[in-house]
């Protein structure tokens, strides 16, 4: 439900009523298998209409045969050798169904056995190819390269007897095909023979002779013999071995060479920032302890005598500094540090490397000037990896200049390599063919007579044929069916009209309060109408046992929910076109909420074609429209009726101008004063696409029940009607079916429990209980 108007409800109406979208964004598919349930004996006329004409093409087109045979075909001489492994059939014929359906096979029956001049085909222009599409071949056993094949054949015709000779005759012009196939084969190999004898073997000669000449002379050193398959070492170049080696020794030295200008750089940038020595010496003894946890003395493998000399004495200089600063030069531990660098220091004077020199000193005792060799340990770490690295450049060098006249030598020995692959690939080439030969001719020695052969195992025989009689008769009963539920699908589809509430709600989500069946017949009530002046349509009151009040009891009990959870007291009843009946549909519903024991005022505001005061026999002249125009108090126009609890106020003098009559301010207070007297004030207003008054009418009352006749009103009205509640914010509390078929079974009551209670006579039964539910509790049917 939509609330749009806080003017009309108050802040405890609005939070106690559900909301709901007025119209659902999809359109409804159509359900296809009801459908078909719905017209199934329109769907049953339409069989039995296929099979009848379908007899009708029978007759006419005639029927036709279908002639089958069977036959084997097998290698004459099965012969199976093996070249390296792989497996080879002697005389294989691959595709045998497409060969007997090709148009030479079919072209030479046609010639052979003269089945041109065959009635069937005799007025065919291309009988070969009528053949083609008559004839059907599948394979029973066996693949296109086994030794044994069973092919079924079968050819359909209008004549039994020329349907037998046109299988006879294609099977005679295969078996012929195969033998000439065979033939063929054995002179195929002939003319092998004789290439391989003045082509092939002096070329195989010329090719190896030419090889085995360049693998001589080559300055190559080959490990396989010529003319066998090479693998990727068997061909050695000894300049390609030399220029790895060089290019890997080369980014070793690069490493190395990277690695001691990182390190002396880092020296360098900290002496120029001013580090303290002990920071300096904590960064050289982290540099060497680095070379030790990678178990190596040194940055890189490989590296030089100075390299490892220099790595052995400044370990010890960093020793000999931090000793001297706790004891003097006579301690023991001093002296054992002293006497290892000296040891060291041979090593340099032994292999004639020159020591890292960094001061002169006077010694106290000779007075004599001497150099200091590790004095300063920082210093001498830096001169020796100086050293290091313009000894790595130098071996940068040299190794860059080896490995230019490496690379060159080694280009020209590619071009050698070039040529024997070349000279190889030919070989092997030559090679291969004559072996082919060569097997062609051994499989020929073997095979003299290959090939396959044809035999008949089933003779031919011709049979109507009952597939094509289930295809005119299948076919005309789809095609009638099909037609004539594409008929009923357009008709649906054009058909726009709600015939069940599934069609209902599948427009909006709005609560349907209830279903009424239509009234079979009114007429039954005439007497009774004569009797108490209302009028036959009023049936819950003339027939309270029947199935329609019944489902007025319904649609009472639900309309009581609805209007509780809403609080709403003021209704009124519309409906999208004129005839839908709303007004006999509010009007039995006011009877049964009357006779259920409330107070209820039913108004008549249709002010263009007033219908209450017809069905309940009352005056017209004064009502609401006198009302309104204050001609007339209120408690003065209702009209009492001899139904307890209900009263009525006509619409009263059709006034000129009803919209603006319906637009002053009065008919609000006149709806306020009259819930102040009733518990109930139902109001019926016309049709909201005939006229404006009920969005008039709306502005003032509580809520908005609207009545929708099924199998009348179409989806496109309705809509448009829940448009213009929606677009005017008027309060719809519910939708009533109204008009429902007796075979729709959706909510109906057939008369199955209230039938035996009360009689067609009885006017007045009595009224059942109603229990209301309290209005803060939410209730939903």
């Amino acid at each position: 439900m939509t609330v749009k108007n806080p003017k009309q409800l108050s802040k405890d109406q609005m939070d106690v009523m559900p909301i709901h979208p007025l119209i659902k964004a999809e359109e409804p598919a159509i359900d296809l298998v009801q459908l078909a349930l719905k017209n199934v004996v329109l769907l049953g006329i339409a069989a039995a209409a296929g099979i009848g004409l379908g007899m009708m093409a029978y007759k006419f087109l005639g029927p036709k045969y279908a002639a089958h045979s069977q036959i084997l075909v097998k290698l004459k001489n099965p012969v199976q050798i093996r070249d390296d492994g792989n497996r080879i059939v002697v005389g294989e014929r691959s595709a045998h169904v497409e060969i007997i359906r090709s148009p030479k096979v079919v072209e030479r029956a046609v010639r052979d056995s003269n089945l041109g001049e065959l009635k069937t085909l005799s007025g065919s222009d291309e009988p070969a190819q009528d053949i083609i599409d008559g004839l059907k071949i599948t394979r029973t056993a066996g693949e296109d390269h086994h030794q044994l094949n069973i092919l079924d054949l079968s050819y359909t015709s209008k004549n039994a007897r020329d349907a037998t000779l046109i299988l006879n005759g294609v099977i005679k012009a295969y078996d012929e095909y195969l033998k000439e196939d065979a033939q063929k084969n054995h002179r195929e190999l002939q003319t092998l023979l004789q290439q391989i004898n003045d082509d092939l073997a002096p070329r195989l000669a010329a090719i190896t002779a030419e090889y085995q000449k360049f693998r001589k002379e080559a300055p190559l050193l080959w490990k396989a013999p010529p003319g066998a398959e090479k693998g990727p070492k068997d061909v050695t170049n000894i300049h390609h071995q030399r220029v790895d080696a060089i290019a890997a020794e080369r980014v070793r030295v690069e490493l190395s060479y990277e690695e001691i200008s990182s390190r002396l750089k880092t020296i360098r940038d900290a002496m120029e920032r001013g580090e303290s020595r002990e920071a300096l010496e904590l960064l050289v003894k982290t540099f060497l302890q680095k070379d030790q946890q990678s178990s190596t003395q040194t940055v890189v493998a490989g590296a030089s005598e100075r390299q490892r000399l220099d790595s052995q004495l400044i370990p010890l200089l960093l020793e000999e500094q931090t000793l001297l600063k706790r004891f003097n030069s006579d301690h023991p531990d001093v002296i054992n540090v002293r006497k290892r660098v000296d040891l060291v220091k041979s090593y340099y004077r032994q292999l004639g490397v020159e020591l890292p020199t960094v001061a002169t000193k006077i010694d106290p005792l000779s007075g004599k000037t001497e150099l200091v060799y590790g004095a300063d340990p920082i210093t001498s770490y830096v001169i020796a990896l100086g050293q290091q690295k313009n000894e790595l450049q130098n071996r940068l060098n040299e190794l860059e200049k080896l490995y230019q006249r490496s690379a060159d030598q080694a280009k020209s020995f590619a071009e050698y390599e070039a040529k024997d692959q070349l000279l190889s690939d030919e070989l092997q080439r030559i090679k291969s063919l004559h072996d082919i030969v060569a097997n062609r001719i051994e499989v020929l020695s073997l095979a003299p007579d290959e090939g396959y052969q044809l035999q008949q195992i089933s003779p031919s025989r011709a049979d109507r044929d009952v597939k094509h009689i289930l295809k005119i008769f299948g076919g005309c009963l789809v095609m009638s069916l099909l037609t004539t539920y594409g008929l009923l699908f357009l008709r649906e589809l054009r058909d726009t009209s709600l015939k069940s509430l599934k069609d209902l709600q599948n427009l909006t989500d709005i609560p349907i309060v209830g279903t009424l069946p239509s009234v079979g017949n009114p007429q039954r009530h005439l007497g009774a109408a004569r009797e108490t002046g209302l009028a036959p349509m009023l049936y819950y009151y003339h027939d309270p046992g029947s199935p329609e009040a019944e489902a007025c009891r319904s649609v009472r009990a639900t309309f009581f929910v609805r209007a509780g959870d809403s609080k709403a007291h003021i209704i009124q009843f519309t409906s999208s076109e004129p005839g839908d009946g709303k007004t006999t549909t509010i009007s039995n519903l006011a009877i049964s909420i009357a006779q259920a024991g409330k107070k209820v005022l039913l108004v008549d505001a249709d002010l263009r074609r007033p219908m209450i005061h017809h069905l309940f026999g009352l005056r017209e002249e004064i009502g609401l429209a006198e009302c309104l125009q204050g001609e007339i108090e209120l408690q003065n126009a209702i009209q009492r009726t001899h139904i307890d609890n209900l009263s009525i106020l006509t619409a009263g003098s059709i006034p000129a101008k009803p919209a603006e009559l319906l637009s002053s301010s009065r008919l609000h207070y006149l709806f306020g004063e009259a819930k102040r007297e009733f518990d109930y004030v139902l109001v019926d207003s016309p049709p909201v696409l005939a006229v404006s008054d009920p969005c008039i009418t709306a502005q003032s009352v509580d809520g908005v029940m609207m009545v929708v006749r099924m199998n009348k009103n179409r989806r496109p009205s309705v809509k448009r009607a829940l448009e213009i509640f929606e677009n005017h914010e008027m309060v719809l509390l519910g939708v009533v079916a109204n008009g429902m078929l007796d075979d729709s079974r959706e909510y109906q009551y057939r008369g199955g429990y209230s039938g035996g209670y009360y009689k067609s006579g009885n006017r007045n039964p009595p009224a059942p209980p109603v229990v209301e539910p309290p209005a803060n509790q939410l209730t939903y049917s």
